[in-house]
């Protein structure tokens, strides 16, 4: 015998449905940041008195509507190595982001640049970014810290406010504000710096 289920009870399936798939990833719900290339990325080619030139390809996919600054930045730790951080691992998004905010807590900026931004939810945009990125700080003993090890360096892609501040002699410079993933869905990204193997 056929049997056939009143218009209410489909009405509950279609309800209950969405449910049972469960939500989406979180790099779906929130603002999500890409390195999609960069250089150079070799620790080496940072070093104490130098300056390197960096270029950055960088990638924004909004979720919601937000305006400031996306921020591209290599920064220097005595607190934090490359041995700290999960930035070389694709899937982990949210512990990337969290990563990020660490290191922007306990680190020094080497230089960046930053992009003003507006955008609202599945806009994408790619930002190339190109700056210096200055010299390697010295460690606690007055010596040149180690680019790898124990200083880390990292190179940082995050959302925040940026301010222009006149110095005592004049001197007009930019201070960022960043944007913590504990106060937005912003899920910033990075890479970790270190001694590419020689070829051959």
């Amino acid at each position: 015998m056929n049997r056939f289920l009143p218009p209410a009870a489909l009405i509950a399936g279609s309800i209950l449905l969405p449910g049972c798939l469960g939500e989406p990833p979180i790099e779906e719900r929130w603002t999500l940041l890409e390195i999609t290339e960069a250089t150079p990325t070799d620790a080496a080619a940072f070093s104490v008195g130098g300056s390197t030139e960096v270029t950055v390809k960088g990638r924004i996919i909004f979720r919601e509507v937000l305006t400031g600054f996306l921020v591209a930045e290599v920064r220097a730790s005595d607190a934090l190595t490359t041995n700290d951080t999960v930035l070389d691992e694709d899937e982990r998004f949210r512990d990337k982001a969290t990563d990020v905010d660490t290191i922007l807590q306990n680190s020094i900026s080497l230089g960046f640049d930053a992009v003003p931004v507006t955008g609202f939810d599945h806009l994408i945009r790619d930002i190339t970014f190109t700056f210096d990125a200055g010299t390697i700080p010295l460690g606690a003993n007055g010596m040149p810290a180690n680019p790898v090890d124990p200083t880390g360096l990292f190179l940082v892609l995050y959302f925040g406010d940026v301010d222009e501040v006149e110095l005592q002699d004049g001197t007009e410079i930019e201070v960022v504000d960043p944007t913590f993933s504990t106060d937005a869905e912003i899920l910033s990204t990075g890479m970790e710096l270190i001694i590419q193997p020689s070829a051959g």
